[in-house]
């Protein structure tokens, strides 16, 4: 109401005032706006109750949901005899003894370098180096530069690898306490790591080889230092599997070796076979860098391309020997080479680099090519050559012809005088029998064998006495939901009966007394509690697994009873509780319903999804909240404009009745003054 614009009213008449309009509004917003207020309040509270309803709902149909899951009565427990093996077993596996007989471990790869250090900032080599090794599949080549510190040669091995094999400098203690560690991230024959020379095979054929003299032979370098030939004979049987002629050539090229007296003391040392591609493949290495060569008559029916491991050349220059005539005078170990005597004003680049080569083949124990373009290519027999300059033309010549002054020496030479590698750990597959069966697998964490049962191996099993893992139902969880569903309706009756009670005497209603909807929910549990079907020795009913309801609505449980149901014929359990599958007239499979998923229906058609029972209802309630408050908004507003309309009628009328007032206000005093005259 515009209270500025009548701040006067009722002076005139002294009854026309906003006492009296607002009696008047007061009375009308009892009649036309408290109704709606009340409607509202009782949404409200209707709105605060379903949300109870429902989550007391949605708490019994926790536990009937998993009842009603299949997977809960093929739900295993596994318990385990020995601490040699962790255990996990899956739904479904079939209830048995499970023998685990641990003959060895997963290993990685453990190796460290001979050379210790005073820091993890010592220069590693002051000249470049290669190290080569092979591991899970490919060969890998880190390239170590003159004056980089151990810690940098660590980082480079693993940035190499991408972290399948890790560069760590360890303490180790002593005068020089700081040594190189070169280890494989993953454990499995595939993890281990082959330094120096190696020869690798294809997947070696599943068709049977018989090699006798002559078919497959290895040369490689003796204790001596000699070039030792050895043949390799073998005859694998037809029934065997990629993986066991795999092995079986292993180890008939160790026995090979082993029988040679001059090789038997490098096997496993400087000599290693081993497996890679998942046990398929052969690996034949020299950790000393020595060339390894193979031969023989069925070399490529075994699975080899290569006939001889990959060996760098020692030095190869850098750039294009210049043509024309040289000048200065370089030294190749102790023999000098006077560039200005071997070439000529009109020689080409290749021409210097083929006289400069002869010259260096014609040194006892170097032998030098060149590429076709003008480079060197240098070798040594004894793994070194040594290059110098005695004044200052030579060092120039020794610039221009791509080469560097120094000690060149090859990956053998490194081996035995920086790396001196020692193997501490060799990287192995686990090896166990399951059930009397042998298997190998690269981890100890295992899930393959069986299907839904996972191991993991913590240690070897004494022989003759296996781990047994036995794998038996799992009632726990059967007996734990069940408790579950009789708390949750001992919890959801009361509220029930609290919501839709009605006392005649009293003519009290609950909030929810006309809504059928929620009235039956307890009718609904309740008769499907007391579903009972007949079977050979009796009716079946969730009274015999120790349910019942008492006459005050108390759902209790004789535990002892249900364990007792369960242990005693779980699969009438299973067919109660989940149900059947049968053929109908036409043949075709039909579940019939347990009880629980009957309970189960029953919950999803109250509360699950947007057709849900209880969801339409609670949308209805929230649409008569939004329709509750517009009428009462359009009430308000057609309230104030009314008493708006009537305060200014009022103001009007007001001002005629002072007007009136005034006018006999002044007859009156003309009156009284001409009385008091005539006194």
């Amino acid at each position: 109401m515009a209270m500025g614009k009548l701040s006067s009213l009722g002076i005139g008449s002294n009854v026309l005032n906003y006492d009296v309009i607002d009696k008047l509004k007061k009375a009308d917003e009892k009649t036309m706006v408290a109704p709606i207020d009340k409607k509202m309040e009782t949404n409200v509270e209707k709105q605060k109750e379903l949300v109870e309803v429902k989550t007391l709902l949605s708490a019994l149909k926790t536990p009937i949901k998993t009842l009603a899951d299949y997977s809960t009565y093929i739900a295993r427990t596994s318990n385990v005899t020995s601490n040699a093996i962790k255990a996990t077993v899956g739904a479904g596996v079939p209830i048995q003894d499970i023998k685990i007989d641990v003959e060895s471990l997963a290993q990685g790869d453990i190796n460290e370098v001979g050379t210790k250090f005073s820091s993890r900032d010592d220069v590693f080599s002051k000249e470049d180096v290669k190290l080569r090794f092979f591991t899970l599949g490919r060969e890998y080549v880190v390239n170590i530069k003159a004056g980089m510190t151990l810690g940098d040669v660590a980082q480079a091995i693993t940035d190499t690898t991408k972290g399948e094999v890790s560069g760590i400098v360890m303490k180790t203690g002593g005068a020089k306490p700081y040594q190189l560690m070169i280890n494989s991230k993953n454990t499995g024959e595939n993890s281990r790591i082959y330094f120096g020379s190696t020869i690798t095979s294809n997947p070696i054929p599943e068709t049977p080889i018989k090699l006798e003299a002559g078919d497959f032979t290895l040369t490689i370098k003796d204790k001596n230092g000699n070039d030792t030939t050895i043949d390799i004979t073998s005859d694998t049987q037809e029934n065997m599997s990629a993986q066991d002629r795999a092995q079986a050539l292993l180890d008939a090229l160790k026995n090979a070796i082993q029988a040679n007296p001059d090789t038997k003391d490098l096997l496993d040392d400087a000599i290693n076979v081993g497996l890679s591609d998942d046990g398929k493949s052969l690996v034949i290495n020299d950790k000393r860098g020595y060339a390894i060569k193979l031969g023989g008559n069925k070399l490529a029916q075994l699975g080899f391309e290569q006939s001889q491991s990959q060996k760098d050349d020692l030095l190869q220059s850098s750039t294009p020997i210049k043509s024309g005539l040289l000048q200065g005078v370089i030294q190749i170990g102790s023999v000098p080479l006077d560039l200005s005597k071997m070439t000529k004003k009109h020689n080409t680049s290749e021409e210097n680099a083929q006289v400069i080569a002869a010259a260096i083949e014609n040194i006892a124990g170097m032998h030098a090519t060149t590429d076709g373009n003008g480079k060197l290519i240098l070798n040594s027999e004894v793994g070194e050559i040594k290059i110098t300059a005695t004044d200052d033309a030579g060092k120039a010549a020794i610039k221009e012809l791509g080469l560097k002054e120094g000690m060149i020496q090859d990956y053998s030479k490194l081996e035995s005088e920086i790396f001196k590698f020692k193997n501490l750990q060799r990287a192995s597959d686990a090896k166990f029998a399951y059930n009397g069966v042998s298997v190998r697998r690269p981890s100890n964490e295992i899930n393959d064998v069986i299907n839904g049962v996972s191991l993991t191996l913590q240690e070897t099993t004494e022989p003759g006495k296996p781990a047994i893992i036995s794998v038996g139902r799992d009632n726990q969880v059967i007996i734990d939901n069940i408790k579950e569903f009789l708390k949750a309706y001992n919890e959801l009756i009361p509220k029930l009966d609290e919501v839709t009670r009605y006392d005649p005497d009293t003519k009290i209603a609950g909030i929810f007394n006309g809504v059928s909807d929620i009235r039956m929910i307890r009718s609904s549990i309740n008769n499907i509690f007391s579903y009972a079907i007949p079977s050979p020795d009796g009716m079946q009913s969730l009274m015999r697994y120790g349910l019942s309801i008492d006459d005050k609505s108390k759902m209790s449980l004789d535990e002892a009873a249900l364990s007792n149901a369960l242990n005693q014929d779980p699969q009438k359990t299973q067919d109660f509780f989940y149900g059947t599958d049968k053929k109908n007239f036409e043949g075709k499979e039909v579940h019939q319903d347990g009880i629980f998923i009957k309970f189960n229906k029953v919950l999803s058609d109250l509360v699950d999804g947007s057709n849900a029972k209880l969801k339409i209802y609670e949308d209805s309630l929230d649409k008569d909240a939004r329709n509750l408050k517009k009428d009462k908004e359009s009430a308000m507003d057609l309230l104030k404009t009314r008493y708006d309309i009537m305060a200014d009628r009022f103001a009007a009328y007001d001002g005629q009745i002072a007007k009136a007032n005034n006018s006999f206000n002044a007859v009156q005093m003309m009156i009284d003054q001409s009385v008091a005259k005539k006194k």
